[in-house]
């Protein structure tokens, strides 16, 4: 929320010194007071949060999972819009044959990867992963293009008002590096939801439920805190695995080009990385009885920080156990510590969580750093 909260702190004036609103947020704020703009930072926040699953292309799961979750009755499938009759000025033994039914000789355009699909319990696939790349793709780039105009643009010649590092940004060769790579992961990652909402959507083996009362409302209640912090530990032990000097060098170092990073470099890593993230998060899933907005909620939370904590930004939290966006900017800036995400406790629990006393490098592995020169 931190982020909107800003933005609505930048674009509204008081009215005071306001003769005629300039802004959305200015007229807000002229007509409703600070309702106005804590109405207007309520809004963009709920809609960054929506378009933050765009992250790790989740936006076509997240959505099946909603759908679903409101009993809506499933859309028309794409074999039945091909299904149609063929109309032809010929005799009518070649009229009224549906595309699904032609064969080779006739012309045939899907049917048989229509019939595989089904067969397989994946009907409307390419659909699906058309949807969860496409508008995975659109999201990232509206949400990272914001942040980018609002900050990197707008209060360019300002960095010490904002900028995590204030004196150091990434040269135009990484940002075009981080904005293609992540492009590309995202129509990646956004495939892979697509599959699997997919495979949701149609009915098949998942452990999600949708009635709130299912296994209780103590269970119910119990998994969202078990489902957030299964999510933070598999990361968290993922990442600090991910900087032991091999797999570093082979596979993590791609990510850490990026010492000022910005909300593009979230997803800019290797895409063994996006599998092994989408894996950990997918898990639930298929493993424990989880409720669909359980799940959906805890992902479109860490998606969100995780654009943000990216972004560059200094930006404070008021969550008590979410650490501010300066927690893991400091990660890139100085390499191998603060390997958690959404919290520090296992920062803290493993001693890993940087320290003022300790220095800190890219070729000081291990996360507890070495006793600084003074000592």
């Amino acid at each position: 929320m931190g982020i909107a909260l800003t933005a609505a702190r930048l674009m509204t004036k008081t009215k005071k010194n306001m003769a005629i609103p300039e802004s959305k947020a200015g007229w807000l704020s002229y007509y409703f007071g600070d309702y106005g703009r804590h109405l207007l930072a309520i809004i963009s926040t709920a809609l960054l949060v929506v378009m933050a699953c765009s992250l790790h292309g989740n936006v076509a799961l997240v959505s099946v999972l909603i759908y679903k979750s409101f009993n809506l009755p499933w859309p028309m499938p794409i074999q039945d819009l091909l299904n149609i009759n063929i109309t032809q000025d010929e005799p009518s033994s070649n009229v009224s044959k549906p595309i699904t039914d032609m064969n080779d000789d006739d012309g045939q355009i899907l049917p048989d990867y229509l019939q595989f699909c089904k067969e397989y319990g994946m009907k409307d696939w390419l659909l699906h992963v058309a949807y969860g790349a496409g508008s995975s793709f659109l999201m990232y780039h509206v949400v990272c293009g914001y942040l980018q105009w609002q900050y990197y643009y707008k209060q360019c010649n300002e960095p010490h008002k904002w900028k995590c590092q204030p004196n150091k940004f990434l040269t135009p060769s990484n940002e075009r590096h981080e904005i293609i790579v992540g492009t590309l992961n995202i129509l990646f990652s956004g495939s892979i939801s697509g599959t699997m909402s997919c495979w949701i959507g149609n009915g098949n083996y998942s452990t999600v439920y949708f009635r709130l009362d299912e296994y209780g409302y103590t269970y119910l209640i119990i998994s969202i805190p078990a489902v957030f912090l299964y999510i933070e530990a598999s990361a968290y032990y993922y990442h600090r695995m991910a900087h032991l000097p091999f797999l570093y060098k082979l596979i993590h170092k791609h990510h850490h080009r990026y010492h000022s990073p910005t909300a593009y470099s979230a997803v800019a890593m290797s895409p063994i990385e996006i599998i092994l993230f989408m894996v950990f998060f997918l898990v639930p899933l298929f493993t424990v009885p989880v409720h669909a907005w359980v799940f959906t909620g805890n992902l479109l939370y860490i998606n969100y920080f995780g654009m943000l904590d990216h972004s560059g930004v200094k930006l404070d939290s008021w969550i008590p156990w979410q650490p501010n966006s300066m927690y893991h900017d400091n990660h890139h800036r100085y390499f191998h510590c603060n390997f958690g995400f959404n919290t520090t406790l296992f920062d803290r629990l493993h001693d890993t969580l940087r320290r003022t006393d300790r220095e800190y490098g890219e070729d000081i592995f291990y996360g507890k750093g070495k006793p600084t020169k003074k000592q």
